[in-house]
């Protein structure tokens, strides 16, 4: 059996996950094969996600797609890498697992979005994965970052029972589509995520921006190494915003400025009162806070007793 895994990770969260899943499946003695497409030019500057997935991507049974969640959705250019997806050929599987990482808060509706894009390009979703990790972006505005004990260092037992659903699956008989039970947070959730966190739109629109003061700038480049998506970069012996990229707000690049050179302009205090509230609604009140679906009927029984 082989298997693809395919990941976006902004803050290194989801690619933490993906590196624990490879370790599990290579220990059962399977061929893995992992593509980071974070911080790839073809993927954010050339546009041209067929022809990188045409030149990286080797002949695989299942396939795993792993990104974060933004603002109740699953990272929407995780959602355009799944569009982009072939259909299930000769090299690729039928077979597709989503897993996503979330800051605690809530996992939203990114599951049922990745299993519905995964199921209307043709695949079979055999499960899914939510895994609560550090809340990255509080690191910029908050004073403590925000569910930082999920440090997603050593294996979790999740990880364990999602590789036992891959080594379970027959390749000679079709497997049942597990993409209703990605819907676990519900309908009214899905509402919410719907009609008020429209994440694309909240980055354009509402959310404070990034200001780089270059009469404090030394142009190190750190600031650049760890954009996911390519928004900063060197140009004229200074650090630029590049349009054809558009900034996702992960903040990686305030948190690792070693002079304050870059800070976001904006409402600030709004910003901070409304995550705030956030954390203190819903901040690790999901339960279960990391499972893979559907739900075992064991797990299932723990988490009606909590």
């Amino acid at each position: 059996m082989k298997i693809t895994i395919i990941q976006f990770s902004p803050s290194r969260n989801t690619f933490k996950v993906s590196e624990l899943i490879k370790r599990e499946l290579e220990q059962r003695n399977l061929e893995v094969q992992l593509i980071d497409i974070t911080g790839k030019k073809e993927i954010f500057i050339k546009k041209n996600i067929q022809k990188f997935l045409a030149e990286n991507v080797i002949k695989h049974d299942i396939l795993l797609i792993g990104g974060p969640v933004y603002a109740n959705h699953l990272q929407y250019h995780v959602q355009d890498l799944i569009k982009a997806l072939p259909k299930p050929n000769d090299i690729w599987g039928k077979y597709a697992i989503p897993y996503v990482t979330y800051g605690g808060i809530s996992s939203g509706i990114a599951l049922k979005e990745a299993g519905e894009l995964l199921k209307s390009s043709k695949r079979i979703v055999h499960a899914g994965m939510k895994v609560s990790a550090p809340h990255r972006m509080t690191r910029a505005i908050l004073s403590e970052e925000f569910n930082k004990e999920k440090m997603l260092d050593n294996n979790f037992p999740q990880i364990t029972e999602l590789v036992n659903r891959i080594m379970q699956l027959n390749h000679n008989s079709i497997s049942k589509s597990s993409v209703k039970s990605l819907t676990y947070n519900g309908l009214i959730t899905t509402l919410k995520s719907n009609i008020i966190f429209k994440e694309k739109v909240m980055h354009e629109k509402r959310y404070p921006k990034v200001s780089i003061d270059q009469s404090i700038c030394t142009v190190c480049g750190k600031c650049v190494k760890v954009c996911p998506v390519l928004h900063l970069a060197k140009k004229d012996n200074k650090i630029i915003e590049n349009s054809q990229s558009p900034c996702i707000h992960c903040l990686n690049c305030i948190i690792q400025c070693p002079y304050n050179a870059i800070e976001l302009k904006g409402d600030l205090e709004k910003g901070k009162a409304f995550l705030q509230k956030m954390i203190l609604k819903n901040g690790n009140k999901e339960i279960p806070e990391t499972s893979v679906y559907p739900i075992s009927q064991i797990n299932q029984n723990k988490n009606s007793t909590i």
